[in-house]
């Protein structure tokens, strides 16, 4: 997504909750670090919830679309396609960004210069670089 993992986070599947445990606050979470994605999604159109940042609360469904063949010179993970620059972090959720793209489109808008002054002015809410995000999947992968 682009964001820094500097919030809060949980996967939901079913019943089964995974994020990162905190042995101050116990409760039924599965430490994310124990389990992987083919874990949790086993077969084609398995999903699960990925909820990002509780105060702006992106919730994401992710599919698991198709299992292909594997071969160890195959790699993983690829970005295939995709649009759009993501939201930038703590800007209040759908709701939030929805504004924030309003204001920053209209230099007439009250908080027009806040808002530029907040993201910095290179901000394009179209930008979306392919191999870009697929060199930060390898650099995390690697």
């Amino acid at each position: 997504m682009g964001w820094t993992n500097s919030h809060l986070h949980e996967f939901v599947c079913g019943r089964d909750r995974y994020g990162i445990s905190d042995e101050d606050f116990p409760s039924d979470l599965h430490d994310e670090v124990d389990y992987r994605l083919d874990h949790v999604l086993k077969k084609e159109k398995d999903k699960l919830a990925y909820i990002y940042d509780f105060g702006d609360g992106w919730e994401h469904e992710v599919v698991l679309e198709k299992i292909l063949p594997f071969t160890t010179d195959t790699a993983l993970p690829v970005c295939v396609k995709g649009n759009r620059a993501c939201p930038p972090e703590d800007v209040g959720g759908v709701p939030g960004y929805e504004m924030f793209l309003e204001t920053i489109s209209d230099p007439s808008h009250p908080e027009y210069e806040d808002m530029l002054e907040w993201i910095g002015d290179d901000f394009d809410p179209e930008h979306f670089d392919l191999a870009e995000v697929n060199d930060l999947l390898r650099e995390y992968c690697d």
